[in-house]
């Protein structure tokens, strides 16, 4: 098939499926056949009659050619784009004057063909031609120049100010010809129809053919005007003093928008995508305003946008006002301006949409507000208002949820610190729900967590033993004393007797329970801090045991009173029963009876020493009290006997003696160590009064000068300090080593002992300090030189005194000196894997439960001992990167 076939059949086939696309141009003028007249032209004067004339087809078809030749070329759209206006100049008002009459009676011809051509064959729509010549015009003249403008780079202002000049110039060329066509249109509903129709045509042609750069454009412009009116692009509430320049502002804004309306809406910029982008950019407003004006802001706003802060409510009014008389208004304003409608619905539409931010924003600042609590009351008034489905009740609890996972529940937060955080979480939730049926589905994970922290219980049973009156800030930073605030807080201590909640007439606070609520739910009828917290710590018999063990410590020490005791031991037997807390009952009636007890021992004892000799008149008695225990009933306290004192032996021998004269068939078992005693000693530049334990007294006790070493001193009435070594120690006191340990420990901590150089096992007595130490390094190598030889291994050394430094481990043998490679990468190897356990693991774990998971995850095993491992986090015990607490080793909190 020939190509030039081909060619006409696709061009018959676009033209029957795309007719508007191609247009006739006007007609053209040829040559006339009559002789000396011009075909087309006028018509020569002949014989013939007018109604020959006029009905002939020939006649009218040329009549319509000259009519629709004038009309087209007057109207005809320029081919080229010109400087000027881009679409060149309209004609003068001159011009179109003056051919006035000859193009009326062509229009008027070319309009009504049916009666004043009846017999023309060819004839075309006028109005129909000119919107499909603008329409071919727009896309090869008009897109090209919009896309050239938005290619303008990132000015936003010059890309919507050419874009709209461009389009209101193809604007001004489109209508004028419009305007002529109309001027022959006699019937005015006809015209209105026609110019309706080519407008809506014109607007939906140019309202589908935006390019990105005009939309980012427009959208940019839209967000700068709206948030300029609405406010959303102001961080913090302006000063009083600056109200009238935001109000100035807002109202350049105003005027530049609607300017800016009116403009879109000539050119046909206004349509749906436009009511589309400005739905988007007015959403977008909202949001920004709810996140700047409200996020962290928990207090009421005055009408003027300033933060109320004596206000107890949240800023939902605030908000609600907002959308009513800005977000709303404006809307309505420019929804008018687009021939568009609000109605009353689409603003209560907008107001829940908004309510909703505001609960998403205080959702995700919930773990704030519990942290901040009470200054957050405000933000959780305005959750509790808001979060009013079971929907937005999941979405809240899944929420903080996460927030506590991330923020909470993790190594790097202490124990202490979780427990605060937990109280203020049963606050803020008790306000926020009082029936506690979100803060039990938060809580889990929490309690979870807390079960695995060993410290829990100590901490809580300790916050709730301390003594309100005496807190300070510091102690509140390191103990839970706000427990024994709300354990002396009356509204804390109130718990209904109704058996039926439901029958309970006289509540008139009473409310339906939760839609979310489990089929077992049972509202509480207060707060409860304490007791929710209990009821976290684990299982009954776990916290008793612990309480027991705690309440040992606290009746066993110094204290004159024990009234916060007797006030929680009263709280708990309430919560877990009389028979759960028997033997606390016991130990605190052992307490009470041994002060009795006591004092009828003491009161015999001096009747005793008066009717003896008077052997010691010169030294004043002994003060000596004892605590009497049940056995059966306090925690397994295991004796560890030393060798006490002479006089502490003969004072104990005579109480023993009259407390078995006392009470028959009764039998006392000492534990020595559990004791405290007051110890004053007597050096040669001081004298020092110290509470200590008993096996500390009778460690410094060893170092006391004997009669024999009266021979030492020099003239000038100077004498010798004593110096002990650990093993001499040992095999005097025959005290068991970690004793030994710790009561040499604290006496070199208080300056009392000190190291002798070259030798960490041997101890001397500082008699003197400061500018003397001299002196009495002097005083040691005199003393020394003339000890006997089986006294100690260096006595040939000079000695000198060292500050005070931590004791080596008698198990401990003496490391190289510098070690290869090899070993240097296996400790830390083992290092780095002991941290991870601490970390991750457990914070807490004793010596054979780290040696048996090194020797189980490790990839080669542990090679060591557990005596060389014990030796190594000795080492890290020192150097203070691990501690030592009842047998377990932590990490030390840096």
């Amino acid at each position: 098939m020939p190509t030039s076939t081909v060619r006409v059949r696709k061009q018959r086939i676009l033209q029957s499926v795309f007719g508007g696309d191609v247009f006739s141009q006007p007609t053209p003028l040829v040559a006339s056949t009559a002789p000396g007249q011009p075909f087309g032209g006028p018509l020569a004067n002949t014989d013939l009659s007018p109604s020959f004339q006029h009905h002939t087809a020939a006649t009218d078809q040329v009549r319509w050619d000259r009519a629709w030749h004038a009309v087209t070329s007057r109207i005809q759209l320029p081919s080229s784009v010109t400087v000027e206006d881009s679409f060149g100049a309209l004609a003068p008002e001159s011009q179109q004057d003056a051919g006035d009459a000859s193009f009326h009676d062509s229009l008027a011809l070319v309009l009504d063909p049916s009666t004043l051509a009846p017999c023309a064959a060819h004839i075309e729509d006028i109005l129909l031609w000119h919107a499909q010549q603008v329409r071919q015009h727009f896309v090869q003249h008009v897109l090209p120049l919009l896309a050239a403008c938005s290619s303008q780079g990132g000015d936003h202002s010059q890309v919507l100010l050419s874009s709209v000049r461009t389009l209101e110039a193809a604007h001004r060329q489109y209508v004028y010809g419009l305007a002529l066509i109309a001027r022959g249109i006699k019937d005015e509903t006809a015209k209105n129809v026609a110019v309706e129709r080519f407008t809506r045509d014109l607007h939906a042609l140019i309202g589908n053919s935006w390019t990105r750069g005009l939309t980012e454009a427009l959208g940019h412009a839209l967000s700068r005007l709206l948030a300029a009116i609405l406010g959303s692009n102001r961080h913090s509430t302006a000063p009083s003093d600056d109200v009238d320049d935001v109000t100035q502002q807002t109202l350049v804004a105003r005027r530049e928008l609607f300017s800016l309306l009116e403009s879109l809406t000539s050119v046909g910029l206004a349509g749906d995508r436009f009511q589309v982008l400005f739905g988007e950019s007015m959403d977008a407003c909202m949001k920004d305003f709810i996140q700047h004006r409200y996020a962290r802001v928990w207090t009421s706003l005055d009408p003027n946008g300033n933060i109320d802060p004596s206000a107890s409510y949240g800023c939902i009014s605030h908000l609600c006002d907002w959308v009513e008389n800005h977000y709303g208004r404006l809307a309505v304003e420019v929804l008018r301006c687009l021939s568009g409608q609000v109605a009353c619905v689409d603003v209560e539409k907008w107001r829940e949409v908004a309510i909703g931010r505001l609960a998403s924003l205080r959702m995700l600042e919930l773990f704030d507000m519990v942290l901040h609590w009470p200054q957050s009351k405000g933000g959780l008034e305005d959750l509790r208002s808001t979060v009013t489905t079971p929907q937005r009740r999941l979405e809240l609890t899944d929420v903080f949820a996460a927030s506590l996972q991330m923020r909470l529940l993790h190594p790097g937060r202490s124990t202490l610190n979780i427990l605060q955080s937990y109280i203020a979480m049963i606050r803020t939730f008790h306000q926020l729900d009082a029936s506690k049926v979100l803060l039990d589905r938060v809580a889990q994970s929490l309690q979870l967590y807390l079960c695995q922290r060993n410290d829990a219980i100590r901490i809580v049973v300790t916050g709730l033993l301390a003594n309100p009156a005496s807190g300070t800030a510091e102690n509140d930073e390191k103990r839970l004393n706000e427990l024994a605030v709300l354990l002396n807080d009356t509204s804390q201590q109130h718990r209904s007797h109704v058996d039926d909640e439901d029958l309970d007439w006289d509540d008139m606070a009473w409310v339906p329970d939760p839609v979310d609520a489990g089929p077992n739910y049972k509202r509480p009828k207060s707060e409860d801090v304490v007791g929710t917290l209990i009821n976290a710590l684990g299982s009954q018999e776990i916290f008793i045991k612990e309480f027991q063990a705690i309440i040992a410590e606290r009746l066993l020490s110094n204290q004159a009173n024990y009234q916060q005791e007797i006030k929680v031991l009263s709280l708990l037997k309430k919560r877990y029963g009389e028979n759960a807390l028997q033997n606390c009952d016991v130990m605190v009636k052992d307490i009470y009876d041994s002060k009795r007890v006591d004092t009828q021992l003491r009161k015999n004892m001096r009747g005793s020493r008066q009717s003896h000799s008077k052997v010691d008149v010169d030294r004043p008695p002994m003060t000596y009290h004892s605590k009497i225990l049940s056995r059966l009933f306090w925690p397994s306290i295991l004796p560890e006997p030393f060798k006490i004192p002479a006089p502490v032996a003969r004072v104990r021998a005579q109480y023993e003696g009259g407390f078995e004269k006392l009470k028959t068939c009764r039998k006392l078992t000492w534990l020595d160590q559990v004791g405290t005693a007051t110890v004053q000693l007597d050096l040669q530049d001081r004298s020092l009064e110290i509470q200590c334990k008993t096996y500390e007294a009778a460690v410094i006790y060893a170092f006391q000068y004997s009669h024999t070493d009266d021979h030492d001193d020099d003239a000038g009435g100077a004498r010798a300090p004593q110096q002990r070594t650990f093993n001499e120690l040992w095999e005097q006191l025959t005290m068991d080593e970690d004793l030994l340990k710790s009561a040499l420990e604290f006496w070199l901590s208080q300056g009392v002992l000190g190291h002798v150089d070259g030798d960490q096992q041997t101890f001397v007595v500082l008699e003197r300090r400061g500018n003397e130490l001299q002196q009495q390094q002097n005083l040691a190598n005199a003393a020394s030189s003339a000890m006997p030889a089986s006294s100690t291994t260096d006595s040939a050394q000079k000695p000198m005194l060292s500050s005070p430094s931590p004791l080596p481990s008698m198990s401990s043998l003496p490391r190289k000196a510098k070690l290869n490679a090899k070993e240097q990468e296996t400790r830390t190897v083992y290092w780095q894997f002991i941290v991870g356990m601490l970390t991750n693991s457990s914070p807490a774990m004793p010596l054979t439960q780290i040696a048996m998971m090194m020797k189980m995850l490790l990839t080669d095993g542990c090679t060591w001992s557990e005596d060389e491992l014990r030796e190594f986090l000795a080492e890290k015990v020192a150097g203070q990167d691990l501690e030592l607490s009842g047998g377990r080793y932590r990490l030390v909190k840096k």
